[in-house]
């Protein structure tokens, strides 16, 4: 009985959190259930490419990389999903592939930028798409 309270509560604490919308800490990476469902919730249906996001680029940071992964030589690319709310602002960020050590550098990154709305007809809409972020310390 005590190992299986043990267990559930290990099961518990092992399922990470939804990060909330708000949130601006390093590595608060929502799942990539949660992120679908507050993209159906929102009625995010349209999905625009990575050039189509990258044109509507306002405001771009690029990641800041601590010193011990510049001593390593760490680079790669890092895959990031997201929403563009009407407004332009980054809702539920995700990584989607990309090395460990770069995954919280790009993110912090990803959720500073800014984006023109995309529109239909003349009415800004929410979108959702993915960009890759590389990061090269060579």
């Amino acid at each position: 009985m005590r190992i299986g309270s043990i267990l559930a509560i290990f099961l518990m604490l092992s399922i990470p959190a939804p990060a909330q919308s708000g949130a601006q800490q390093g590595a608060d990476i929502v799942t990539s259930k949660y992120s679908l469902k507050q993209l159906l919730a929102d009625d995010v249906y349209v999905f625009v490419c990575q050039a189509v996001a990258d044109s509507l680029i306002t405001h771009r940071v690029e990641p800041t990389l601590p010193r011990w992964g510049m001593v390593g030589r760490v680079s790669g690319t890092v895959i990031v999903a997201f929403e563009i709310t009407k407004e332009g602002k980054i809702r539920y960020p995700i990584v989607v592939s990309g090395p460990k050590l770069l995954q919280g550098p790009v993110i912090q990154a990803v959720r500073a930028w800014t984006f023109k709305p995309y529109s239909i007809q003349g009415e800004p809409i929410a979108v959702a798409t993915s960009v890759s972020v590389t990061c090269s310390n060579f």
